[in-house]
């Protein structure tokens, strides 16, 4: 797990508490600057270190957007394959997803949520 992506999204488990308001420990802004202040010296003019923060920005930006939309193909992918029958891709991610093993019964609860919810979209 990368410890800096996590603080930044706050992780935890299948929880997902991001915000664009910078609430959190780091915001994508914060890890911004901290990689213009890395790559620029002290003598920077603050009008150029703050362009060069917006730029950077403006990619992490964009690398952020990017992985939520391929998450969120992918995910969809499992979903699909799930609805088909096939539900190994969808056993494999919440076996790596989840930190401990949940109990037999809590695994074939959680499969079985999954599965409703798949049958109500489809409906």
């Amino acid at each position: 797990m990368n410890e800096l992506l996590a603080s930044i999204y706050e992780t935890g488990g299948f929880e997902k508490t991001a915000s664009i308001d910078g609430e959190g420990q780091m915001t994508l802004s914060d890890l911004a600057l901290m990689l213009t202040v890395d790559h620029t010296g002290e003598e920077e003019e603050i009008e150029k270190v703050a362009s060069i923060h917006d730029t950077v920005l403006d990619n992490l930006v964009s690398f952020d957007r990017a992985g939520r939309a391929m998450a969120h193909a992918e995910f969809s992918e499992i979903e699909k394959a799930a609805s088909e029958g096939n539900v190994a891709p969808l056993e494999a991610f919440f076996g790596e997803t989840l930190e401990e093993e949940p109990a037999l019964d809590e695994r074939d609860a959680l499969k079985q949520a999954v599965l409703e919810e798949l049958a109500r979209r489809n409906a």
